[in-house]
């Protein structure tokens, strides 16, 4: 079976291409893929450390 995007090669159980990501049709419907999406903590976390290392970097050239 080969992807219908990009032509490459698939194994027989593929959800996705691996070259190119696109989800692999089966039965007649395209199976997608969604990443996942970040939730409201992990961006606070992740904002978070990132003003603290700013600040860090502030202080450390004054």
């Amino acid at each position: 079976m080969f992807c219908r995007h990009c032509g490459s090669e698939l194994k027989d159980k593929a959800v996705v291409c691996s070259n190119c990501g696109a989800g692999v049709e089966e039965g007649g419907e395209t199976l997608s893929v969604t990443t996942p999406k970040w939730s409201w903590f992990t961006m606070f976390v992740t904002v978070g450390i990132l003003f603290i290392l700013l600040l860090v970097a502030i202080i450390a050239g004054l």
